[in-house]
């Protein structure tokens, strides 16, 4: 075989193991990735995951953002990772947004080296947890990231961000009258009284639905809507007029109207009773006037409701004998009591 011809099968093998070389040391890049790249949990589980880099030379700093559904997770912590602490002593700062908007939170973290040392190899920078407070799939997207070489000023190693996701089986949507509160419990035929409703969202999804409060079975003016995040309560105020009401002990019932696939339709109600619409004057609900009722109003005389105490005791609140609605018993009550002297029902 001729000398020109026995040196190409060299020349190509030679290409080829360079080429080959070349190819591995592109396949062996520097990535930052959220590990494990896929957390599943149940809601009120507390999930960790680490960002990580792999494969860098030359390391002494690094920042990064990281993002994620606010409904579906809540982050409760973000220390640094050991690996960069390999170089000694770091300068490591975060900042947790969990309402960074009205969609995600965000995370943003990020150390240096306060030496002249480097880092080099894979490992641990952030560990992040999380706290699930609903159903759903989030991803924890790494964004703005940087790492730093060994120069003055820091140049940017390339590469590769890989994200990681989360899938939270949410609970079953449960919405909740955990409580009603009445401003009185005895109140004159014709004056007002005011009803706290605490509403509260139990499972795993937000929701929005409608509460309607009802004396015996009659409705209390329109509903209203609601809306609350996994987790959540609210306080809401509704007025009953007593005007055009007969006299009598009221059952009254704030209810709910269950979301879809709600799995406890039982706590959509509460109820309360009685409360007492009388005479006006009556304070211990008993349907008439008297001088017991003037006791109870000579002993709150003069309070309002910062005054506390015991109902019935001397120089104690009563919100009872606050007969017109005031906040005040005071003198107006006072007249009101002497007006309907001696009446009763029936």
């Amino acid at each position: 075989m001729p000398k020109r011809l026995q040196v190409l099968p060299c020349l190509f093998i030679c290409l080829s193991l360079i080429v080959f070389s070349a190819y591995r040391v592109s396949a062996v890049s520097t990535t930052m990735a959220v590990d494990p790249s896929l957390s599943v949990a149940n809601v009120g589980d507390t999930i960790t995951v680490n960002v990580t880099v792999t494969n860098i030379a030359n390391f002494t700093s690094w920042q990064l953002n990281l993002y994620y559904l606010n409904t579906v997770l809540n982050c409760t912590g973000a220390v640094e990772g050991p690996f960069l602490k390999t170089g000694g002593g770091t300068f490591f700062g975060k900042t947790i947004a969990n309402n960074y908007n009205s969609t995600y939170g965000s995370i943003l973290a990020y150390s240096t080296l306060l030496g002249i040392t480097t880092v080099n190899g894979s490992g641990v920078i952030l560990t992040v947890t999380f706290k699930a407070i609903g159903g759903g799939n989030t991803a924890l997207t790494l964004a703005n990231t940087q790492l730093g070489d060994e120069k003055i000023p820091p140049q940017s190693i390339p590469h590769v961000d890989v994200s990681g996701a989360v899938n939270v089986a949410g609970a079953s949507p449960d919405i909740a009258v955990t409580n009603v509160t009445p401003s009185k419990t005895v109140v004159g035929r014709n004056f007002a009284v005011n009803f706290t409703v605490t509403l509260a969202n139990l499972g795993g999804y937000a929701e929005t639905f409608n509460t309607t409060l009802y004396a015996n079975l009659t409705a209390l003016g329109a509903p209203f809507s609601t809306t609350l995040l996994v987790g959540s309560s609210a306080n809401f105020t509704v007025t009953w007029n007593t005007t055009g009401y007969a006299y009598g002990n009221y059952t009254v019932t704030a209810y709910a109207v269950p979301v879809s696939g709600d799995v406890n339709p039982a706590n959509n109600n509460f109820t309360i009773s009685p409360i007492a619409v009388t005479i006006i004057g009556d304070i211990n609900g008993d349907f008439k006037v008297s001088l017991i009722d003037l006791v109870f109003l000579a002993n709150a005389y003069g309070t309002t409701p910062a005054s506390g105490g015991i109902p019935g005791v001397a120089h104690a609140w009563n919100p009872n004998a606050d007969i017109d609605g005031n906040n005040v018993v005071g003198l107006t009550d006072l007249v009101y009591l002497a007006l309907h002297y001696g009446q009763h029902y029936p």
